[in-house]
């Protein structure tokens, strides 16, 4: 959908250097596996960047890249499974204790991934999952929507 963009670009340096250069390639240079014409971007960017370059000494590629850019159809939205106002015992993730305006808390956790829409958490409570937790914090209100989003109701 869309027109796409492919960039290329090669980390290089002379043999027995320690530092390479990235060098910007066109498309060309792959689709025609011009070796010459990579040694010659790269004896360019080297001047460039150096004022100085060596093009009868060889060069190795340290790493190639390529990024791609364009426009995707945007996915349509998957609703997540309806629950009751209460998330399911399978929700439950024990207890932790965590300390809100120097008070401690036995603190109920849940499992993220095992929250259904509808569900309502009254705070404090943890919403946990592989790469971050949620934190609920007392007079708070959370309600899990149609799409899976924690919607947060800041109390008091």
């Amino acid at each position: 959908h869309g027109r796409v963009r492919v960039a290329y670009a090669a980390d290089m340096r002379y043999v027995g250097q320690e530092h390479p250069v990235t060098v910007e390639l066109g498309e060309a240079v792959f689709r025609k596996r011009d070796r010459q014409g990579l040694k010659r971007h790269f004896d360019d960017e080297h001047l460039q960047r150096y004022g100085t370059n060596a093009p009868k000494e060889r060069a190795e590629i340290v790493s190639l890249r390529a990024s791609v850019a364009g426009m995707m159809k945007k996915p349509a939205l998957e609703r997540i499974a309806k629950g009751g106002r209460a998330p399911a015992r399978a929700a439950a993730a024990g207890k932790r204790n965590a300390w809100f305006g120097g008070k401690r808390y036995s603190t109920p956790a849940y499992r993220r991934d095992a929250l259904l829409a509808g569900n309502r958490i009254e705070g404090p409570a943890l919403i946990e999952e592989h790469a971050s937790t949620t934190v609920v914090m007392p007079g708070d209100r959370l309600r899990v929507d149609d799409y899976g989003n924690l919607v947060l109701e800041i109390g008091q």
